[in-house]
C-alpha cells in the first residue's frame, strides 16, 4: 500500500512541480529542476508506480489469508486476478508508450541545448518501450 501512495504522490508531485513552473517561466521551458532533476517523467512513473503497487497488494491480500485459505481463495479468484494483470499490462502499456513520446518530442524540441543534455545526462527517463530503429 506504501508503494501505491508513493507512486501516486510521485506522480502529484511531478504534475504540481511542472505546472508551478511553466505558470512561472512560460509554457515551452524545459522542466528540469525539483523532482525533475532526479526523474524526467515523474508523472508517468509515478502513475506506474502506483498501479503496480495497487496490484501487488491485493496479490499480497489474497496470500495473506490467516486461516491457510489462500489456495482455496486463488481459485476462485482466478478470472479477476487475470483480468487484474491484464488491466495492469495495458496501463503499463499505455503510459510506456506516452513516455517514450515524450521522451522523442522533449528531445526533438530541446535537443540541441546543453541543459537537455545534461539533464538527460543526470535523471532517469523511467519506464518506456524501446525504440524501433
Amino acid at each position: 500500500v506504501s508503494l501505491t501512495w508513493f507512486g501516486f504522490a510521485l506522480g502529484a508531485l511531478g504534475d504540481f512541480n511542472k505546472s508551478l513552473i511553466k505558470k512561472l517561466k512560460g509554457e515551452d521551458h524545459l522542466v528540469t529542476g525539483g523532482i525533475f532533476s532526479v526523474f524526467r517523467h515523474p508523472n508517468y512513473t509515478g502513475e506506474m508506480i502506483g498501479w503496480t503497487g495497487s496490484f501487488l497488494a491485493s496479490v499480497v491480500a489474497i496470500f495473506a489469508a490467516p486461516d491457510g485459505s489462500s489456495i482455496p481463495l486463488l481459485k476462485s479468484m482466478a478470472l479477476p486476478l487475470i483480468t487484474s494483470v491484464t488491466s495492469l499490462m495495458g496501463i503499463l502499456f499505455v503510459l510506456m508508450a506516452a513516455t517514450t513520446g515524450l521522451e522523442s518530442r522533449q528531445k526533438e524540441k530541446y535537443g540541441e541545448k546543453s541543459e537537455y543534455v545534461e539533464w538527460v545526462k543526470k535523471s532517469w527517463k523511467g519506464f518506456s518501450l524501446a525504440k524501433k530503429e
